[in-house]
């Protein structure tokens, strides 16, 4: 081997790892920021409190299931949103599906924000209340057509 190639050979071992070397601080960096983050906003979303409220939903419902959403939000409240995101991720892998008089699914998520009459707000949208699972969390069924 000549000592021009083993001069190029040389350079590509170093500049590959001067890559290598560099990629692994910028994983560094990338994780101290995202701790660092995750540290100043805790749970932005609500998508951990969530899961700990709808748990005891997901034991009585089965997996494949598709659920309505019921909730005492009015849409075009900012909280809306976020609120039916959060409750969303948390029954995964069920499929929670905005409230639709058309196609009524065989169960109904309730996620409420205030004490209210749990019964008659399922049963104003055709659903029987099962069980009041604590937090705001409602679980319903799907009333005879």
């Amino acid at each position: 081997m000549g000592s021009q190639a083993k001069n190029r050979s040389t350079l590509v071992t170093a500049a590959a790892l001067a890559v290598g070397v560099l990629g692994v601080f910028g994983a560094l960096t990338s994780y101290q920021v995202s701790s660092g983050y995750s540290a100043q906003f805790k749970d932005a979303y609500g998508g951990g409190v969530a899961q700990a409220r709808f748990a005891p939903l997901l034991e009585r419902v089965p997996a494949a299931a598709e659920l309505a959403y019921l909730t005492d939000l009015d849409p075009s409240q900012a909280a809306y949103a976020p609120a039916f995101l959060a409750a969303q991720y948390a029954v995964a892998p069920r499929v929670l599906h905005l409230n639709d008089a058309q196609a009524l699914p065989e169960w109904a998520a309730g996620n409420f924000t205030k004490p209210l009459d749990f019964a008659a707000a399922g049963a104003a949208q055709g659903y029987a209340m099962i069980a009041d699972l604590g937090n705001g969390v409602v679980l319903y069924h799907r009333t005879a057509r």
